[in-house]
């Protein structure tokens, strides 16, 4: 009891300020007076014009993180977008490839490019498929453009291929508007040559040149280009024919290689009756 005295002494003032200025907003509340009315209008609208200002920076920086928040979320849709054009492209891709092996009537092994070498006649890729994919030599490559090449080496897991501009490459082709046969090779830059046509044949700029029934290599009526330019060739008997070829060689990365075997018994007779037949 004398501990409750001794504090109320000791805080006396505090406790009797608290108590007559509770007793002062109390009266205020109940007053209908005119200064009292004025003096609670200006109380409410001091206290609302505080709270303003403080939901104002409080929503401030909500403001800056929720545009923050937005950033993120617009470079992660962004990234989803972009990854959904690329698995689109592949999709696209993917169903072109497919779409033409379902029209071929040869198997195909599709294989992806791991090794490239463009340089000085010498054009061969390297594929990762070999003979454990039943892939021998001389079996044609080829994609969805058209001809690529023929395989000219295997191991269990590789096989190398030789490009259509390989200076040693040859193959039977023919004009398919005309049906007029020739070799289809390479002697430089990015066309290939259609040669043995004779200069008064059935031939004009814009024909296209698919192989020929008459290849022991390659299976008939694959594309290989499309004639650009026919002028005089040496001896003036046959015509010089560039054609340039349906396949972007520079941009290959995945080729199909045909599983079509050559007759050994064709082979062996023309071997030793042509000597210069096609490889």
């Amino acid at each position: 009891m004398r501990t409750l005295i001794g504090l109320f002494q000791l805080f006396r003032d505090y406790i009797i300020l608290t108590l007559l200025s509770g007793l002062s907003v109390l009266l205020i509340a109940q007053s209908d007076s005119a200064p009292v009315q004025v003096l609670r209008s200006f109380s409410i609208l001091t206290f609302a014009s505080l709270q303003a200002s403080t939901n104002w920076a409080a929503g401030l920086f909500s403001t800056t993180q929720d545009a923050e928040t937005l950033r993120d979320v617009n470079v992660s849709l962004m990234e989803e977008v972009m990854q959904l054009r690329r698995l689109r492209q592949e999709n696209i891709e993917l169903r072109r490839k497919i779409g033409f092996r379902e029209r071929e009537s040869y198997p195909l092994v599709p294989a992806e490019i791991v090794g490239k070498s463009l340089s000085l006649g010498q054009n061969m890729i390297t594929i990762d498929a070999g003979s454990d994919d039943s892939i021998a030599v001389n079996m044609p490559v080829i994609n969805e453009e058209g001809l690529v090449g023929r395989v000219i080496a295997t191991s269990p897991a590789y096989a190398v291929a030789q490009l259509a501009l390989h200076r040693d490459f040859r193959a039977t082709a023919k004009v398919k508007r005309s049906r007029i046969d020739g070799i289809i090779a390479w002697r430089e830059g990015d066309n290939l040559v259609l040669q043995n046509v004779w200069k008064t044949a059935d031939v004009i700029p814009g024909d296209t040149v698919v192989t020929s029934e008459y290849s022991n290599i390659f299976p008939p009526e694959i594309m290989v280009g499309v004639i650009r330019s026919i002028g005089p060739g040496d001896g003036g008997l046959f015509s010089h024919i560039e054609v340039e070829p349906r396949v972007h060689f520079a941009s290959l990365e995945r080729v199909f290689v045909v599983r079509y075997r050559s007759d050994p018994e064709r082979n062996r007779l023309e071997e030793q009756s042509i000597p210069e037949a096609e490889e």
